[in-house]
């Protein structure tokens, strides 16, 4: 992922939620990821955790439907 932006987690702030080009982007910067960022022991983001922003709708509503979150 190519970050454009991100901002500390508000449940761990150790942590981070990026917003940027996805790794799976072609070159041509349309395709957009969100992550949820971890660090390693070295302070290195962590691998993993990307998927689409188109994603995130359904993802919410989805969690929201089974009961992990609420509006």
């Amino acid at each position: 992922m190519k970050v454009k932006h991100k901002e500390k987690a508000k449940i761990d702030p150790n942590c981070e939620i990026r917003l940027g080009i996805a790794s799976w982007d072609d070159g041509s910067g349309h395709s957009k990821s969100f992550k949820y960022t971890w660090f390693d022991k070295n302070g290195k983001a962590a691998r993993g955790g990307e998927f689409p922003v188109e994603a995130l709708p359904q993802a919410l509503d989805f969690a929201i439907r089974n009961g992990y979150i609420s509006l």
